[in-house]
């Protein structure tokens, strides 16, 4: 049986504009499910972690907002494992993490933009020797609750990364990873918890209102896998191309 659609009819051009702007849409939507299913199943699908650092428990660090777009860390920042051990040389290590200027997008995230320095290192306990160096790139900053997640998107946070002749010659083997991996990006996270404070009950209400606090925190960097990489440049330049035409 066959149906006759009433209404107006779409002339070809129409038509042609109709089902290219699908073809965008369609591609929005693959990308939207791709990036659930990443977050689903962690960095770690698309990245090997390589070092995990938090404050060092023995001086009380943490992080501190103070209410008027400017956060910063306790420099006190220890590098917990590497490649997951806890024996591996770099633990003990120091990471010294910019001062980032926070701002407020409309219907976005919250961005972080490396303050005064971008450059992000590890040394050594005394600060006498340097590890590794890297630039910061500017990141995001996604409340949720009480607990912060920044860097939330998969790409090269970290670049320049250079890891230095002492950290080579350290034998620890994240900074090995690192200098073997044929790249000079890393994906950085870092997650701030406790936003909770006197006259706002969640980090929103914190950033929102003005209102100084500070708590723990803890971040990772980890190698991007290559292969990984090449799919998520296709598929942003599959978008890119869609757009254009």
């Amino acid at each position: 049986m066959n149906y006759i659609a009433s209404g107006p009819q779409l002339s070809k051009s129409n038509r042609t504009e109709m089902f290219g702007n699908m073809g965008v849409n369609t591609m929005k939507r693959l990308l939207i499910i791709f990036w659930i299913l990443v977050l689903s199943m962690g960095t770690s699908a698309f990245a090997t972690t390589t070092l995990e650092f938090s404050p060092n428990s023995t001086t009380g660090g943490s992080w501190y907002y103070d209410g008027a777009g400017t956060l910063s860390f306790n420099q006190e920042i220890s590098v917990d494992r590497g490649m997951g051990s806890n024996y591996d040389a770099l633990v003990g290590s120091l990471v010294y993490i910019p001062t980032f200027k926070v701002s407020n997008v409309p219907s976005g995230p919250y961005q972080l933009l490396p303050y005064g320095t971008t450059t992000i290192s590890i040394t050594n306990s005394d600060g006498s020797a340097t590890y590794m160096t890297g630039t910061l790139q500017p990141g995001d900053l996604v409340p949720v609750g009480t607990i912060g997640a920044a860097y939330t998107q998969f790409q090269a946070d970290i670049t320049n990364v250079v890891v230095t002749a002492a950290g080579q010659s350290l034998g620890s083997a994240a900074l090995d990873a690192i200098a073997k991996s044929g790249t000079t990006s890393l994906d950085f996270e870092l997650s701030l918890q406790g936003g909770s404070g006197t006259n706002y009950h969640s980090l929103t209400e914190m950033l929102a209102g003005g209102y100084s606090g500070g708590n723990g925190f803890s971040g990772a960097m980890s190698i991007p896998e290559p292969t990984t990489i090449a799919l998520l440049s296709l598929g942003s330049l599959a978008l890119l191309r869609k757009r254009r035409a």
